[in-house]
């Protein structure tokens, strides 16, 4: 003998079902507040008022951007293009990712460089130098080369920006590797 579900069976599950979606919902924003009122952003200025660091604490981990003139373009383990020189001041940055919730770290060394010479010199001085890079072709003219050893990455992206040659270097890994 079969019984069907009566109407006042099929309310409970119903009412049951829709308790526990408001509950959830409910949870999820509460947890979404309490996260997000224990993220920090805190700067530090330069001499000339200019932002030099940025943190991000999270209760998952931390983040820093620095603009920071020692990174010195020599210690990138890249080839640099013969007379390229340093964009501007502001044009150093080392940034570092810290993930407690994995105990991992990541730290990104960049520098933006410049030259007066067309992209495709610089493009060619690159296919040459850095052969055991990937070169890759993007959008607008943009141009990349990749390497990647175990936990380390390089990037080398150039494109050509008003009668020059931007540059763009940057060592991507653990802090131990850059």
């Amino acid at each position: 003998m079969s019984r069907q579900p009566t109407g006042r069976l099929v309310a409970i599950v119903v009412g049951v079902i829709f308790a526990i979606a408001i509950l959830t919902v409910g949870g999820l924003l509460v947890a979404g507040y309490v996260f997000a009122s224990k993220v920090r952003v805190s700067t530090d200025r330069d001499e000339q008022g200019r932002e030099k660091t940025v943190r991000v604490d999270t209760p998952l981990g931390r983040l820093r951007v620095d603009r920071d003139e020692r990174v010195d373009p020599k210690h990138l383990n890249i080839p640099l293009y013969p007379g390229a020189r340093v964009a501007d001041r502001s044009a150093r940055a080392r940034i570092d990712l810290d993930l407690d919730f994995t105990d991992q770290s990541l730290r990104v060394l960049a520098v933006e460089m410049e030259t007066t010479d067309p992209a495709d010199k610089v493009i060619d001085f690159y296919r040459e130098a850095a052969a055991d890079f990937v070169f890759s072709k993007k959008a607008n003219g943009r141009v990349e080369f990749f390497w990647e050893r175990g936990g380390l990455k390089k990037l080398v992206a150039i494109i050509e920006r008003g009668g020059g040659t931007r540059i763009s270097l940057a060592n991507i890994g653990e802090p131990e590797a850059n």
